[in-house]
């Protein structure tokens, strides 16, 4: 039997949610020779707080446990790779603004240009952008968000 992406974060979902994580992405990728799984986790609910190597490492122990003993890649060796989002991944979720909150993000509206402000509000339904300069808070709406990330700011 193949085993998809979606198989194997529904079989780390569970060991994954005792360690007060869940599976934000796999991506499996064969180039000759070379097979590697990669497994990006997050922490569960809202908190600011970023995943600990630790963490990942508990991560890595309990995601191979469960997937060891499947045939992945036509059971040929590879390498397991357990990490967790970068700054600069993109905010997908209404968790991932809620955990910005007071940063500075840029968001493409569906169809629109680019706005950069601070993150001040997530309701329900969007976010709350404040753009500075003296310009009028900007809504959207989850819907209507094409792309949106944090912008680091490098001292």
């Amino acid at each position: 039997m193949a085993y998809s992406e979606d198989d194997i974060a529904q079989a780390a979902a569970g060991p994954l949610e005792e360690l007060g994580l869940l599976v934000e992405e796999v991506k499996m990728h064969a180039a000759g020779v070379h097979r590697r799984l990669t497994v990006t986790v997050d922490l569960a609910g809202d908190t600011t707080e970023a995943v600990s190597s630790d963490l990942i490492e508990q991560a890595t122990r309990a995601i191979s446990d469960v997937i060891d003993p499947l045939p992945l890649f036509n059971d040929k060796p590879y390498e397991l790779e357990v990490s967790s989002p970068g700054a600069l991944r993109p905010l997908t979720e209404p968790r991932h603004f809620r955990r910005n909150v007071g940063r500075t993000i840029e968001v493409r509206p569906v169809g629109g240009r680019k706005t950069a402000g601070v993150l001040t509000a997530v309701t329900g339904l969007g976010i709350v952008l404040e753009p500075g300069s003296g310009r009028e808070p900007v809504e959207f709406s989850f819907d209507g968000i094409e792309k949106a990330q944090v912008v680091l700011k490098f001292r």
